[in-house]
């Protein structure tokens, strides 16, 4: 599968860091190379989709994440959220894990990351709205942790059948990314 499942007992699971004489193997490198890859093939169903992946959600116990931002793809090897806003925001996520199922998460606002870039310089970077969202998001794939664990009230929990029931051509859409996600490559 390009993308483990929900009910894969690696999505449970704590990453490993990744030392920084790993930073430019070949391992780490075609990780990433994969998980834009994976991201790129969403993106080429929905535009609006393929914009943040876990090395987890790709079947690897390392702490990487990659996020589109702005059309361009940062790899955050062993992120690290080192400051939140005090604002708070609820958001409606999805995860490309259990794609079928959309709840209401409270996330931070804005957050600073620190993290190594591919290329082995440490970085930090500013992200609010979407973007803090999304690294929160795959940041919490690192430790094993998925949005439906943060779900405050599980009325906030629908599908994607129930939601888009009005627009069969998104429906569609969204199932083909499905597809896409779950074949075995």
């Amino acid at each position: 599968m390009r993308i483990r499942q929900l009910g894969d007992p690696l999505l449970r699971q704590v990453s490993a860091p990744v030392s920084r004489a790993e930073i430019k193997s070949e391992y780490i490198q075609n990780i990433i190379k994969a998980m834009k890859q994976t991201l790129d093939g969403i993106k080429s169903i929905s535009d609006t989709n393929g914009n943040a992946l876990s090395a987890p959600q790709a079947g690897h116990l390392v702490r990487l994440i990659l996020l589109r931002i702005d059309g361009m793809f940062v790899p955050m090897i062993n992120p690290e959220i080192i400051d939140v806003s005090d604002g708070l925001s609820i958001n409606e996520e999805e995860c490309f894990s259990f794609y079928a199922v959309r709840a209401k998460v409270q996330r931070h606002q804005s957050i600073r990351l620190a993290y190594t870039d591919e290329l082995g310089n440490d970085q930090t970077l500013e992200l609010e709205g979407e973007y803090s969202a999304l690294a929160q998001h795959e940041i919490d794939h690192l430790n094993g942790v998925l949005f439906l664990d943060h779900v405050e009230s599980m009325e906030s929990v629908q599908s994607i059948d129930f939601l888009l029931q009005d627009d069969q051509v998104r429906l569609q859409q969204v199932k083909s990314m499905m597809e896409y996600m779950t074949e075995i490559v």
